[in-house]
Parts: C-alpha cells; sequence; structure tokens
C-alpha cells in the first residue's frame, strides 16, 4: 500500500518533538511491513531515503502572519501528496497540516490525535489567543473530515473526541510505538555534556502543562534530604506562553546552587544518553496524550514517576517500571521522591520491569494496526460490502454513545417499542437483528425473547448484556430458521435498511409471526432533508452532504449494502405482506423524519 505520512517535525528537518518522533519510528515500521512509505516535511528542499522510507522535504515559506501561513502551507502540502497519488494519508491533527487535504481530495486521511492548539492553551493555563481561533477550527475540521482518527491512547480519545463531538466508532486507540533498540542504542552513548553522578531528570518543554511548577514545589524538601542529589533538565523554555515556569523552578531551588542543570534542547541521541544515566525520570505532566518521553525512558530501564488521568498512566504502570501520583500535587509528588530515592533496592528491581514494559510497545505490532485501519479505510472509500455485517459492523453502530449524532433518536426509538411492550401479557418475541441486546434485555424481564442476528460478534456481546433465558441464534434475516407462525410478536429495528429487497424483508418477517400477532419494524427516509439537521453524519463536510443527499440520505459509502425507502414503499411492502398497519411513529426533525416506526399487525386466518 503506498502511505504518505505528513509531519512537520522530521529527525532530518525538524527533530522537535513527539510528532516527528512518531514520524520516524512509525514511517520505518511502516517500510518493514512491505508499504511503500513517504513523508512529507519541511526543511531545505531535498528528496531523500532512509531505511526504505522516501522522506520529501519542502522548503518552508514563511509569512508575517503565523496563521494564514498554515493554511497555505496546508494547501502547498495537498498538492505535493496528490501528486504522490498514495492510497492514504495520515498527519497529526497539529497545526492542521492535512485539513486541506481531507476537506477537498479524495484520498482518505487518517488524522492522528497528538494535542490540539485548544487544549495545550487550556493546559497552560493560557487565554485562547484570538489569532489562533481559525487554526482551532482547522485542526477540528480535519479531524472530523477524516476518512478515520487514531488515537496514541485512550485518555486523548475520550477528551478530545468528546470536545470535538467526534463518534466514537471513527476513533480508534493505536499505541505509539518505540523503536528500543535504537533508543538503547543511543542511551549507551557517551554523555553529550559533564553529568552529576547521580541525578533525577526531567525531560519536556519547559511549560505549564507539564507540570514544571508543581515539580518546582515539590524540589526543595527532596534536595534537602538528599544533599547530594542534582537535578537535570532538558528541553525548550517555551517562556510567557508556557507560564514563565523557569523562573518558578529557578527560584525553588537557589539555595541548592550548582545542583539545577538547565541543558534546554539537545538533539535526540544525546537526550537519550542523558536519560540513560539518570537515577529517576519525573514527569509531572498535568495531563498529555501518550508521553513519548515515559515511553523512551522505561525503554532505557530508567524508573518514571508519572502523573495519573491522562495518556501517561497507559504507558507507565504502578508498580510496572515506574510510579503515579495526581497530576498539580507538589506534596504527593515530593512524597514518592523521597520513598523512591531511599529505596535503592526497590529502584532496582523497577528498573528491570521498565525494560519489560517497553516491549508493549513495539513498532512491528504497531505497524500491524495501522496497515489493517488503512485497508478498513481504502477499502470503505472503495463502498462497503456485505461482508462487514460478518465483523466489524459495531464500529459503526453505536447508539448508546452521547457523541453519535443520533443518540436521542436510537434512545427514543428504543423507548418506544419498550412502551408498546410494557402492559403486554407474557409473549413469545423475536428481535430480528437485534445486534447487541439493547432491545432484547429490558424485554426478557417479561417475555420470552429469541434473538438472532447475522453477526457473532454481535451475539457475543448481546450473550453478555442478555440475561440466560435469551436464546441467541446466529441467523440471516432473509431466511429465518423458524417455522411459519413460531411467535406472538416480532421486532426488527435497524435491520431492513441493509436488506436488499424491501418485499422479501417484511414478508420473512411475517412469515415466523402467528396470525394476530404484531410486527415493528423501522425504516429510514430516503427523503433526505433530515440529513441537513445532523452535520456530523457528513463529517461536517460539504462534498460529502451532496453526495449523501443525492443518495437518498445514504452515505456513499454505505451505498453498495444500504437501503433508505419513501414511506410509501413501505406501506406497499406492508400491504403485499398480509400485515396491517395500525399505526406509525415518527423520529427525527419535524419537517422530515429519519426514521419511521411502523406498528403492524398480522391479519386472521
Amino acid at each position: 500500500m503506498r502511505v504518505v505520512l505528513v509531519s512537520r517535525e522530521h529527525p532530518l528537518g525538524d527533530p522537535r518533538g513527539g510528532i516527528g518522533t512518531y514520524t520516524d519510528t512509525a514511517s520505518r515500521a511502516l517500510a518493514r511491513a512491505g508499504h511503500e512509505v513517504t513523508v512529507v516535511t519541511r526543511g531545505e528542499a531535498a528528496d531523500l531515503r532512509e531505511d526504505g522510507v522516501r522522506i520529501l522535504r519542502l522548503d518552508h515559506r514563511s509569512l508575517p502572519h503565523r496563521y494564514p501561513e498554515r493554511l497555505l502551507t496546508a494547501r502547498r502540502t495537498a498538492h505535493v501528496v496528490a501528486a504522490l497519488e498514495p492510497d492514504v494519508v495520515q498527519a497529526a491533527e497539529w497545526e492542521a497540516e492535512a485539513w486541506w487535504l481531507a476537506r477537498r481530495s479524495a484520498i482518505p486521511v487518517v488524522t492522528r490525535l497528538a494535542t490540539p492548539t485548544y487544549l495545550v492553551e487550556r493546559l497552560n493555563g493560557a487565554e485562547p489567543d484570538p489569532r489562533a481561533d481559525l487554526l482551532r477550527r482547522l485542526e477540528a475540521d480535519q479531524a472530523r473530515s477524516s476518512a478515520a482518527i487514531v488515537a496514541p491512547s485512550q485518555a486523548i480519545a475520550d477528551r478530545v473526541g468528546g470536545d470535538w463531538g467526534l463518534q466514537p466508532g471513527r476513533i480508534t486507540v493505536i499505541r505509539n510505538p518505540v523503536e528500543t533498540d535504537a533508543v538503547r542504542a543511543a542511551g549507551a552513548r557517551p554523555a553529550p555534556v559533564a553529568l552529576p553522578e547521580r541525578f533525577v531528570l526531567f525531560t519536556g518543554r519547559l511549560e505549564r502543562r507539564k507540570g514544571v511548577h508543581v515539580l518546582a514545589e515539590a524540589l526543595p524538601a527532596v534536595l534537602r534530604a538528599h544533599p547530594d542529589l542534582h537535578v537535570v533538565v532538558l528541553g525548550d523554555d517555551v517562556g510567557a506562553a508556557g507560564g514563565d515556569v523557569r523562573s518558578q523552578l529557578l527560584e525553588r531551588t537557589a539555595f541548592a546552587a550548582g545542583r539545577m542543570h538547565l541543558l534546554g534542547r539537545l538533539p535526540r541521541e544525546d537526550a537519550l544518553a542523558v536519560v540513560a544515566r539518570a537515577q529517576l525520570v519525573v514527569l509531572p505532566s498535568l495531563w498529555e496524550a501518550f508521553g513519548f518521553v515515559a515511553a523512551e525512558a522505561l525503554a532505557l530501564g530508567r524508573p518514571v514517576i508519572a502523573t495519573s488521568g491522562s495518556g501517561l498512566a497507559e504507558v507507565v504502570r504502578e508498580g510496572d517500571g515506574g510510579w503515579l501520583v495526581a497530576p498539580e500535587d507538589p506534596q504527593a509528588l515530593e512524597a514518592a521522591l523521597l520513598q523512591r530515592l531511599g529505596d535503592a533496592d526497590g529502584l532496582a528491581t523497577a528498573s528491570e520491569r521498565a525494560l519489560r514494559r517497553a516491549e508493549a510497545f513495539a513498532p512491528g505490532a504497531v505497524a500491524d494496526e495501522l496497515g489493517a485501519l488503512y485497508e478498513q479505510v481504502v477499502a470503505e472509500a472503495r463502498g462497503i460490502s456485505t461482508s462487514i455485517y460478518g465483523g466489524g459492523y459495531r464500529r459503526y453502530f453505536r447508539p448508546e454513545d452521547r457523541r453519535d449524532p443520533f443518540n436521542r433518536l436510537y434512545e427514543a426509538k428504543r423507548r418506544a417499542v419498550l412502551t408498546r411492550f410494557a402492559d403486554e401479557p407474557s409473549l413469545a418475541v423475536l428481535d430480528a437483528g437485534g445486534g447487541p441486546g439493547r432491545l432484547a434485555a429490558p424485554l426478557a424481564e417479561r417475555h420470552a425473547v429469541t434473538l438472532c442476528d447475522i453477526s457473532a460478534e454481535m451475539l457475543e456481546e448481546a450473550g453478555r448484556r442478555c440475561p440466560p433465558s435469551v436464546r441467541l441464534v446466529q441467523a440471516d434475516a432473509r431466511s429465518l430458521p423458524f417455522d411459519d407462525a413460531s411467535f406472538d410478536a416480532l421486532l426488527a429495528l435497524d435491520l431492513v435498511v441493509h436488506l436488499p429487497d424491501l418485499d422479501a424483508a417484511v414478508r420473512e418477517l411475517a412469515r415466523v409471526v402467528r396470525p394476530g400477532g404484531r410486527v415493528l419494524f423501522d425504516s429510514t427516509n430516503a427523503v433526505p432533508w433530515w440529513v441537513l439537521a445532523y452535520p456530523g453524519y457528513v463529517n461536517w463536510r460539504p462534498r460529502r452532504l451532496l453526495r449523501t443527499l443525492r443518495g437518498g440520505g445514504v452515505l456513499p459509502e454505505w451505498a453498495p449494502t444500504v437501503r433508505h425507502q419513501r414511506a410509501g414503499e413501505v406501506q406497499a411492502a406492508i400491504a403485499a405482506s398480509g400485515l396491517v398497519l395500525e399505526d406509525r411513529e415518527d423520529f427525527g426533525p419535524a419537517w422530515t423524519p429519519k426514521w419511521q416506526l411502523w406498528v403492524t399487525r398480522r391479519a386472521e386466518a
């Protein structure tokens, strides 16, 4: 597969941070997995090859104003990438480098969540810069407009996904890769500067969101308790934009003259050689999407004290090469440092566990997960086939999640069905296409329920949700494995939209119900104006909106498998099947409903 990674940072150009580290490691791993990989980055114009990866550096064109410059860069990048004719493009949301591609190109884009601008500002305690409003909007819009979204941790998937209203089924958590062999080789190099014999290390940008101000409060007691201990700090000073934390750090430790070493930003290999010699690495970030520095420290066998409540806690596990403290709690950090520095045997054990923990981030496994996602995204761009019902459909069907644009409608529809069964005597009920058991589980409190679905994946989930009394049957709803007139009632929500022949589908549903029994099913309206009320449904993309409207409300990738119907078509199918229409309930905008619930009864013999 032809894969392009777009990254403003790269070790051969701008080696500044985690985005560059990720791009370098992931691109090499993908190339080793057999993909044709190109990295499009910034720097002095060049076309290079390294370890099977093509690295295309573009001259950066500076403008007086930063934010229009970003938009023009995104446009230029899109033109260069399009000429490469990739199957798929991946880019971070940071500074919206792939916005133009996600919005205006037919090439599927996978956006990887790093830490968006709005979150950086919030964590640094800074007032949002009004000049960055366009950039903030473009970052969110790139993610919404992408074919898929990758998150390095569940923490950022939940936080940014919630803030931006991203559908959870579109976010795949794939941890960041760490090239442990390369990290250890760099760590074995001679130290780039003279280092104290015993020191704790902080590495990261000197800004509030990295918890430097918390570290400044915790250090005085630690330095007084350990007179031979030094502190080494690696990273850029962000200055006022990051809360001016450098001055706080120096003021709080002024009494320990000569024991505070601010080394600034070093080349990555030199920085790793420093990390490898630390007794303990401390990372008191307020919040992190992942924490590359933590994973690299573990790979070097360095115990880590990090903070809970974010992606760091998915890298550093309590007692497994490191320890966790609450963010913004200097007393807890102070206590943890004192306890761990006073336990030499415990540090040695933690060092051994850290080495083992680092193996969880092996690049080969990460490349396999990315490759599988790329294949899925490319297949969807060509049209989703009916094979999705055999496994994987749950990724798209998440009615319980509040971020789904139809969450409230799903719940209203579910309650409407349950209400109609609430006062009925005990019935034999078939839940056709019952999926994960959202209806079968509550109905089973009163009725004898059979749930059938074509997907083993769905049935497995239904088995966990439903009581043992619910009978689970794997079956195709087009040919139900039940005798005629087997059930007192049947319900089929979110089913007929996936069946190729409406008339045949309704006839088959009616066949297994006894005369006089009720059949409840829903259809999705082919009059598509309801789509306008749900911009998240089309990922906020105007062209995608137009294609969806022309397709009767069916998303372009679902056109091969999904069918929406007009009310007249459904009424005709009901009449032809021997059912009698008793009621219809609409769900969605008043001007044009999205769903119509049809309440019918099989005619008496």
